[in-house]
């Protein structure tokens, strides 16, 4: 917490000390501390919270549904989670709010199995609960159980799905390539209104038929969206979706087209058109491109610009400038994907040079990977170093460094 929130949580734990006595004896009502466990809630004041609760006993609003509610809201926010339960296990009554506010805070924790088997108990279950898990699970990268859960809520409850629950369940849809059940929402959305009334859903539909392998239906979606409608989501989505499936035209078009309606590109939708120029082997392109990125937009790179560059590099064999270039990523964000992703190129190309230069930075950085070994030794032998070869897997076998098996999914 910086020093700006820790005056103010200093003085409102000063205020809750000091006029405890009077609130009891004002008799504030009930309100009064639901709003001040909530402002307690958005400083992340867990101290404050505790002496008000303290108050709240003493006053008599230790069995009020809404004040109780609060005191569950900020013990979970803040992280509380043993008190948050605690406080929602004494309460003699609850609402769905009550409810809702405890599987939310355990989600956000990390709480996933907890908070399922509360909600699993839930004598009556909203649309906004089942947003809520169905959210939470999509979060946790399990979109199974999201979108069984969508389908459960739509099927056996019989709820209408809310846009926020459209714009929960798209990344679970994406994840998995579900494109029928992408095409259902798109039809729902429609008949609902949410993709005319709503741009999130709009891009969501977008960014959903791209990643669902149906680039034809994402470009004629975004396509009907009108021109004041769209905004920078909207354009970077397509053109991600353009360079996913190597349509390197309709990426560049779409930049030149979306800078020409006086959109300005952030970050994600340069490393959209940087993946459409490595794919298609365009490094002058691609290299203009982080020109205009950090010398007009004023934009950093990141670690995926990087990566997408050195590949770019890499793939067109021009080894030497995206070796200078891994050189001089700055320390606290370079990790080991872009080296890995250099001996790749060194592999391919036969430089066994750089490639022990590049091992060895590796191995700096991690020892453990078996691959990189495997690699670096298959590179020995294709140049017909056998005897540097036959060395490296002597030290995977020192290191007792195992090679993970390879998988595919059908």
């Amino acid at each position: 917490m910086n020093g700006k929130n820790e005056g103010k949580e200093f003085a409102v734990e000063v205020e809750v000390d000091e006029k405890a006595e009077s609130f009891s004896q004002a008799g504030l009502y009930h309100f009064t501390y639901t709003f001040l466990l909530h402002n307690f809630a958005n400083f992340m004041s867990t101290l404050s919270a505790f002496q008000l609760h303290a108050v709240i006993f003493k006053v008599g609003f230790q069995s009020h549904v809404y004040v109780q509610t609060a005191l569950v809201h900020v013990y979970a926010v803040c992280g509380c989670l043993v008190d948050a339960m605690h406080t929602f296990d004494e309460m003699p009554e609850r609402n769905i709010v009550t409810w809702n506010v405890l599987i939310t805070g355990l989600t956000k924790w990390g709480q996933l199995q907890i908070a399922r088997s509360l909600f699993d108990q839930m004598p009556t279950r909203t649309v906004v609960s089942w947003t809520g898990i169905i959210d939470s699970y999509t979060r946790m990268n399990r979109p199974n159980e999201a979108l069984a859960l969508f389908q459960r809520m739509v099927v056996i409850d019989g709820l209408e799905p809310t846009e926020i629950t459209l714009l929960a369940i798209f990344p679970a849809i994406s994840n998995l390539g579900a494109l029928k059940l992408c095409q259902s929402c798109h039809a729902y959305g429609e008949k609902k209104g949410f993709n005319s009334s709503d741009i999130r859903v709009t891009n969501s539909l977008i960014d959903s038929y791209a990643k669902c392998g149906c680039i034809k239906s994402a470009s004629r979606f975004f396509e009907e969206v009108s021109a004041q409608r769209k905004n920078l989501v909207s354009w970077t989505s397509i053109i991600s979706g353009f360079a996913m499936h190597g349509l390197v035209k309709g990426a560049l078009d779409s930049f030149e087209r979306m800078e020409k309606v006086g959109l300005r590109p952030n970050r994600v939708t340069f490393l959209g058109v940087l993946n459409a120029c490595s794919h298609a082997g365009l490094v002058e392109e691609g290299l203009i491109f982080l020109n205009k990125m950090v010398n007009e937009c004023k934009l950093v790179p990141d670690i995926k610009h990087y990566g997408c560059l050195i590949d770019m590099l890499g793939r067109a064999g021009r080894l030497e400038e995206a070796e200078k270039m891994a050189l001089e990523i700055p320390v606290e964000i370079l990790n080991v994907v872009i080296w890995r992703t250099l001996l790749g190129a060194c592999s391919f190309h036969g430089n066994a040079e750089m490639g022990k230069r590049v091992t060895m930075k590796i191995l700096e950085m991690e020892r453990a990977y078996g691959g990189d070994y495997v690699l670096m030794s298959n590179i020995f032998a294709g140049v017909g170093k056998f005897g540097d070869a036959e060395r490296l897997r002597k030290m995977m076998d020192e290191r007792n460094v195992l090679k993970v098996a390879g998988h595919s999914l059908v």
